[in-house]
């Protein structure tokens, strides 16, 4: 997964005819998943603290238990004993609750409080959001994993369900680039730009008598500026991305055009 120099990698990775393209992303083996706390008291049932409950009670025949024989739980003493330990199995519920919302793997009911914490939901988000997407900006935000490479970019934007490559251009360079390459002549101040490639996000266009003049923009990208926003914030501050949406041509059944060879046609925004 090579990288050229506006990401501060060797230029050695660099193909001499084409421009740098990543498509895997990181692996996230430095993440350790915390084990939610759970043990017998976690989220009892009734039945699991009546027994506990009844061998606290004195023994003889006076409480049900001549001998030494155990207390009847079909009994009215162990009636009365299942309405005391009754508020008992909702306190150990509710610690249980709590101890999981301590940690991000099981916010549930403190989920606002959390999102409050880490300055969520960002400017990056607008209109509502269903819970698991909230969770997952949420969990992104708490891991705090360095972005640092192409493959990182792409593991970020999968984790707010977004499919995307990396091309990295390259500026002509005599002496190294190839003739008829991907290498285009410019200024090398121009390797700071890099391409975000993703496919068929919805694009809503500007509507004569529909759309309103000093409100709507001409064209929004929708989703694709929030995946700008997003990979914005943590790319590096001399790079500079930029969104490319590729539109696979369908026909009428929206079944995907391909050329005689088999590729898909689309077109590029």
């Amino acid at each position: 997964m090579g990288s050229f120099r506006c990401w501060g990698r060797s230029i050695m990775a660099r193909d001499p005819g084409l421009n740098t393209v990543t498509t895997a992303a990181s692996g996230a083996s430095d993440v350790l998943a915390i084990t939610g706390p759970y043990d017998a008291l976690a989220n009892p049932s009734n039945d699991d603290l009546i027994g506990a409950a009844l061998t606290m009670l004195p023994q003889g025949a006076a409480w049900g238990s001549p001998d030494g024989q155990a207390i009847s739980l079909k009994s009215r003493l162990a009636g009365l004993m299942r309405v005391v330990v009754d508020s008992f199995q909702w306190l150990y519920q509710r610690i249980w609750t709590l101890a999981r919302n301590a940690s991000v793997q099981g916010v549930d009911e403190l989920l606002p409080e959390w999102e409050a914490e880490y300055g969520l939901p960002d400017n990056c988000v607008t209109g509502e959001t269903s819970v698991a997407e909230r969770l997952r900006a949420l969990a992104a935000k708490v891991a705090a994993i360095a972005i640092i490479t192409p493959g990182d970019f792409i593991r970020l934007a999968a984790t707010y369900g977004f499919a995307i490559q990396i091309e990295e251009p390259a500026i002509f360079e005599c002496g190294f680039s190839e003739c008829g390459g991907e290498h285009t002549v410019g200024d090398v101040r121009q390797e700071c730009y890099w391409i975000i490639r993703t496919y068929s996000l919805a694009v809503d266009y500007f509507r004569v008598g529909e759309s309103e003049c000093g409100y709507d923009l001409l064209f929004d990208y929708g989703d694709g500026d929030r995946l700008l926003c997003i990979l914005r914030r943590v790319a590096p501050a001399w790079t500079i991305p930029i969104i490319e949406i590729i539109y696979l041509l369908t026909d009428e059944d929206g079944r995907v055009l391909t050329d005689e060879g088999g590729n898909f046609l689309n077109v590029t925004i």
